[in-house]
């Protein structure tokens, strides 16, 4: 700074002492040299200086997303983040340099970088207001406000002309304005280039970015026709144009300013980029040839090897979405690249895509070897080893070979991000998926029990001994990746006891259990890196102490090894005698549990996969194994309905005559007899709703001797009665008023002892307590349901409140009343819950009961405010309130077990337990 003012103090002498024609002239051109000099680098130049370096900052740290169009622009876009606090100093630093030197020919430039600085923080329609500004006030020849275009003015009058030759020699090449005069060209560093048409450029950007498209382009059709635009900012104003377009996502407008602005475009990194760009824009078009030619030329231009690499995938993107291409050519490309080791980071999608072209070729074989090579390969790219997993799933999945899909689709669900656009389709599918493993594990495991039983103990006690070897072996070999021991009756084969699942014995040829037992080591381990000695080299991470613990547990645990599996042995084989069937009574049992897996299994098939196929052939099975079963006839009726689905009348017909001559009293025959069978019981409740009421209006008219004799009458007119439980309270409070508080107080204790819950049950006991009499009922109740509790042992299910869960509406009787309340929480859910894909499923339980589900919830947190909201409401279950209902939550895991064994008041124990009297946990 200090020899910056001695050139100025030594240029103001000299042009004082050269002659200027007046002292006042002379300290006028002193003045401004001051001010243009202290506000470039008193205000000016560190403002600007801050904003390069965050510039060069981001665009450094920008990491390309070559799955999604390119951003045109290094700097500026959406996800960019500039600090904030940088772009606010830089505002009001310059805001006080056009403040103290409003004269300077930097002023222009000072506000345009207040405009970038808004931009830089997204206040876009600030940006806009600041370019706007700029661009009106300081054009043509006032650009700069400088003391040329004042000095050219005076010359002018005094008569002094410039010639045409001269005048042109000094047009500023950028705006058309006069450059500064020759007296300052020995300072080249207070040299100004003013700044209209950049400023104008970066108006439209603002402009497009408030989405006002319209004027957007109604500035650039002015900036076309504007024969001063300089030449070389014409390739700015073509990818501009293209800019406004892709904003709209008008790709193939975008195509053609673009490749104008490639023919300008002298910059190689610049060509390279918008070369790739214009490829995308073509693809996105659905040109998918010119996309795949532009792609092919990429690599010959010599990008990064990053954009090197996702040029040649893109030529297969194409060939997959397209068809275009030579397969032959493209598999050859890719078998190339697996082998250099420049792309080595890349061979996971390497390998992938070479999956992806072989399917498309039907070579179904080696695309899933392909597949399991991405897997192998694949170490930072999550996301990809997700796809791989998912693509081997969707695989089977099309098989229908779902048992071996499931753990492919579990794996997909832990590594995929959280935004890949159909992860809840996969969530979803995962847990239909991990539901069918259910219902096969536990058909596979009774049936080899089954078996078993069926032996000679002789021969039995031999397999045994054999399974309990095996375990022994097993357990090594699984310990090492999981840590865990899988049921050697779900999902296997064993050559003593054939069973219907498929796959090898051996955990690592069965890629069902191997990819069970990897989900389980990534839940115990977390990721891991290919490497040796992963868990020693994680442990040296902590200190001394810890890791000396961790040593000394290793060695005692190696030196128990044999005591550790002998018992584990002992335990196992005494588990397996007490789980084998042997008793006509446990074989009763066990059968009950593979109707129940079987039932559950053909409606998972034929509601949640819908594959009709599988559902039919599904209950066949079981009806044909079980036709004695009294529970069959249900089977029965999905057959017939999945028959009448199909088109098959002449099945439909013979299982609805089936129904009908082995079942007549069954709801399922009235159902078929009558098909307003639902419509008419609906009705009938309406008659008793009816009947209630008149019962009531004579007992607010204190005419007790009517009410005795309607209760009366309404045991023999409605049977079953769903209303009474309020003809029994209002006897009561009849008999209150008729005679002495002894009988009252039998009355009501009756009624606590008939209903166990429920209002009547609630203000039997509130009257009781207000009548100073302890209610007998409920406490004997209470009595015994602790005496239960204590005689039941623990519950089935497990409290695990970070899985999904779901919202159940639990009616205690099949009623058509049910699908209005699955409507009114499908339009609340609507109007309250519209981007959490919340689905209503209505589904029965057994042939009387039913629920609906509302699925699914993230965690028990997000399930019981959904509850609260839902409980809280006056009017969604106001269509009900005649009938028994109950809602709760429920984890994913634990209706699966309440599916199969249908007992409410077991659940409803466990959850007010862990949920309504466990909220604070």
């Amino acid at each position: 700074m200090k020899n910056i003012f001695s050139y100025f103090l030594l240029f103001a002498f000299i042009t004082i002492a050269s002659g200027c024609s007046s002292n006042k002239k002379g300290q006028s051109y002193i003045g401004k040299v001051y001010h243009n000099t202290t506000a470039h680098y008193n205000g000016y130049y560190y403002a600007t200086l801050r904003m390069k370096e965050d510039e060069k900052a981001v665009a450094a740290s920008r990491r390309e997303d070559y799955e999604k169009l390119l951003p045109l622009f290094l700097t500026g876009n959406p996800e960019d983040n500039f600090p904030a606090p940088d772009m606010d100093s830089i505002i009001k630093r310059l805001t006080v340099v056009v403040k103290l030197h409003p004269k300077s020919k930097w002023t222009d430039d000072a506000y345009f970088h207040i405009g970038k600085a808004y931009f830089y923080k997204k206040d876009y329609s600030s940006a806009r207001a600041t370019f706007q500004f700029v661009s009106s006030e300081f054009k043509d020849e006032n650009a700069s406000g400088s003391a040329s275009s004042k000095s050219s003015s005076h010359k002018k009058k005094k008569g002094r002309r410039n010639s045409k030759t001269k005048a042109d020699k000094n047009t500023n090449q950028y705006t058309g304005t006069v450059k500064e005069q020759s007296q300052s060209s020995g300072f080249k560093m207070l040299r100004h280039k003013p700044i209209h048409y950049i400023d104008v450029l970066w108006l439209v950007r603002a402009t497009a970015m408030g989405k006002n498209y319209g004027e957007a382009n109604a500035i650039l059709n002015y900036l076309d026709q504007d024969k001063k635009f300089p030449s070389d900012l014409k390739d700015d104003l073509q990818l501009m144009h293209a800019f406004v377009f892709i904003q709209q996502k008008q790709y193939k407008n975008a195509i053609e300013p673009m490749s104008q602005a490639l023919k300008i475009i002298k910059d190689r990194q610049e060509t390279v980029r918008y070369t790739y760009l214009l490829a995308q824009l073509y693809q996105l078009s659905g040109d998918y040839g010119t996309a795949g030619r532009i792609f092919a030329e990429i690599p010959k231009l010599h990008p990064t090897y990053e954009m090197d690499f996702n040029s040649r995938i893109s030529v297969v993107k194409n060939y997959v979405s397209s068809g275009s291409g030579s397969p032959a050519q493209i598999s050859s490309d890719l078998q190339e690249m697996a082998k250099n080791k420049n792309f080595e980071e890349f061979y996971d999608q390497i390998y992938y895509y070479a999956g992806i072209v072989q399917l498309k070729q039907g070579k179904y074989d080696q695309a899933i070897k392909n597949f399991e090579a991405s897997i192998g390969n694949s170490a930072g790219n999550l996301n990809q080893k997700g796809l791989s997993f998912l693509k081997i799933g969707e695989m089977s999945m099309a098989d229908q070979d779902y048992l071996t899909a499931a753990p492919y689709y579990d794996s997909a669900v832990v590594f995929l991000d959280s935004k890949f656009d159909t992860i809840d389709r996969v969530n979803e599918l995962k847990e239909i998926l991990n539901m069918v493993s259910v219902q096969m594990a536990i058909i596979n495991t009774e049936d080899s029990l089954q078996r078993l039983a069926a032996l000679p103990e002789k021969e039995r006690k031999k397999i045994l001994d054999q399974m309990v070897n095996k375990l022994e072996k097993q357990k090594a070999a699984e310990e090492d990746e999981t840590g865990s021991v899988t049921n050697v009756f779900s999902n296997q084969n064993t050559e003593q006891i054939q069973t219907n699942t498929s796959g090898s014995t051996w955990y690592f040829y069965n890629p069902a259990l191997r990819g069970s037992g990897f989900n389980e080591f990534i839940k115990k381990w977390g990721n891991r890196t290919n490497e040796d000695n992963w868990r020693r080299g994680n442990r040296k991470s902590g200190n001394d102490e810890q890791q000396a613990n961790d040593n000394s547990g290793e060695n005692s645990n190696v030196s128990d090894s044999s005591n550790s599996v002998s018992a584990e042995q002992g335990g196992f084989y005494m588990q397996l005698l007490k789980n084998i069937p042997s008793t006509p009574e446990k074989l009763l049992i066990s059968d009950k549990k593979i109707f129940e897996a079987y039932y559950t299994l053909g409606t998972i098939y034929n509601s949640n996969l819908y594959n009709t196929s599988k559902a039919i052939s599904t209950f066949e099975k079981l009806t044909e194994r079980f036709d004695s079963d009294s529970s069959v006839v249900k089977a029965f009726y999905s057959l017939y309905l999945l028959y009448e689905d199909a088109g098959n009348k002449n099945k439909a017909e013979a299982m609805r005559q089936n129904i009908l001559n082995r079942f007549p009293n069954s709801i399922y025959a009235a159902v078929l007899l009558d098909p307003d069978y639902f419509r008419k019981q609906d009705e009938k409740k309406k008659e008793v709703n009816t009947f209630y009421a008149s019962t009531y209006y004579f007992y607010e008219a204190n005419q007790d001797s009517t009410v005795f004799a309607l209760v009366k009458k309404a045991d023999s007119l409605f049977m079953p009665n769903p209303l009474e439980a309020k003809f029994d309270l209002l006897q009561a409070l009849a008999i209150g008023r008729t005679e002495d508080r002894n009988a009252y107080i039998a009355a009501l204790d009756t009624v606590v002892l008939k209903y166990p819950g429920g209002e009547e049950h609630d203000k039997a006991v509130e009257i009781l307590t207000a009548l100073g009499a302890p209610p007998k009922g409920a406490q004997q109740q209470k009595e015994e349901g602790e005496k239960e509790v204590k005689q039941k042992g623990p519950s089935p299910y497990k409290f695990s409140p970070s899985n999904p869960h779901y919202l159940v509406v639990y009616f205690n009787t099949v009623t058509p009343k049910s699908k209005a309340i699955a409507d009114s929480l499908s339009n609340y859910n609507s109007s309250n819950h519209s981007i959490d894909n919340l689905k209503v499923q209505p589904q029965l339980l057994d042939k009387n009961s039913q629920v609906i589900l509302v699925k699914q919830f993230k965690d028990k947190n997000d399930a019981m405010n959904y509850y609260d909201e839902i409980t809280d409401s006056e009017s969604i279950f106001e269509t009900v309130e005649d009938i028994g209902y109950r809602v709760f939550v429920i984890d994913d895991k634990n209706f699966i077990q309440f599916f199969q064994r249908k007992n409410m008041e077991e659940y409803i124990d466990f959850f007010e337990k862990n949920y309504e009297n466990g909220e604070e946990d």
